[in-house]
């Protein structure tokens, strides 16, 4: 999913490389988690200067704490790796995986959203007008940024590297920059069409929530709706990015191994 956002998680390097391409996959993972994180963080946004009742913030934290109860942070950090080399990883190996973490994801992703669900029901009909009149302002915000930015925002070139690219400090030669930038350019388009959906894939997710139609079944038909589309973003996404790491040498390929495997490690340092 894209940005379409994708899951994936972190490998050990088995070959030349290998890490630094997994860890390039899994910012889908840290994507996911920071969603999640996003959606929470909004959940509290969207009750401030709502009034609540001493009833309704005892019966909201209930709510949170049943959820927290059933799904400890631990299981919901919890990811698959893959078994393959993701540097070299066929389309089939890509897509299964895809498939699979996006199968994961989703199935998490309901139970928030279920959270969500029950927290808006736990508000009057006035309260309710009032979220939904906030998420209206955002999304007009939004739409307004992203016209704003739509043709600027390049990446930056320069000696040091291919900063957009995650390539920063990499010396990268003016024959890679070309190679890279016609990379960019050719998945643009396809990057944005990406884009459209997952946002079209969330304000249908959205509404679903808050309409007294919310359920599993529902919500897994939303999901089948639009599941092939954004597996095949994911797997578009990692292919584009196959093709940038390979436009680096093998030194350039070990520098950004190094990098990435040390930013795993504080990563883990400080998760808690």
């Amino acid at each position: 999913m894209k940005k379409f956002l994708i899951a994936s998680a972190s490998i050990a390097a088995m070959c030349f490389g290998s890490f630094a391409m997994a860890q390039m996959a899994d910012h889908g993972m840290r994507d996911h988690e920071m969603r999640n994180h996003e959606m929470v963080r909004k959940m509290g946004e969207q009750l401030r200067g709502l009034d609540l009742s001493d009833a309704q913030r005892e019966e909201i934290k209930a709510l949170v704490a049943s959820y927290k109860e059933k799904h400890p942070r631990h299981e919901r950090r919890k990811s698959e790796r893959p078994n393959f080399d993701i540097a070299t990883a066929s389309d089939a190996q890509i897509t299964a995986f895809v498939q699979t973490q996006f199968e994961q994801r989703e199935a998490k992703h309901f139970a928030l959203s279920k959270l969500r669900h029950d927290i808006f029901n736990v508000l009057d009909e006035s309260q309710q007008a009032k979220v939904l009149d906030k998420q209206a302002k955002r999304e007009a915000k939004g739409d307004k940024w992203r016209s704003h930015t739509r043709n600027g925002g390049d990446h930056k070139r320069n000696g040091s590297g291919y900063e957009g690219a995650g390539f920063k400090g990499l010396e990268l030669s003016d024959t890679q920059i070309a190679d890279i930038e016609a990379l960019r350019d050719t998945f643009k388009d396809t990057a944005e069409s990406n884009r459209e959906t997952m946002r079209s894939f969330k304000d249908a997710q959205r509404q679903l929530i808050q309409s007294a139609n919310f359920s599993q079944d529902a919500w897994s038909a939303l999901v089948t709706q639009y599941e092939e589309q954004l597996i095949n973003a994911g797997v578009e996404r990692i292919k584009h990015r196959q093709a940038m790491f390979a436009v680096l040498t093998d030194e350039q390929q070990a520098t950004l191994n190094a990098r990435k495997e040390e930013e795993r490690s504080l990563r883990q340092i400080f998760r808690l």
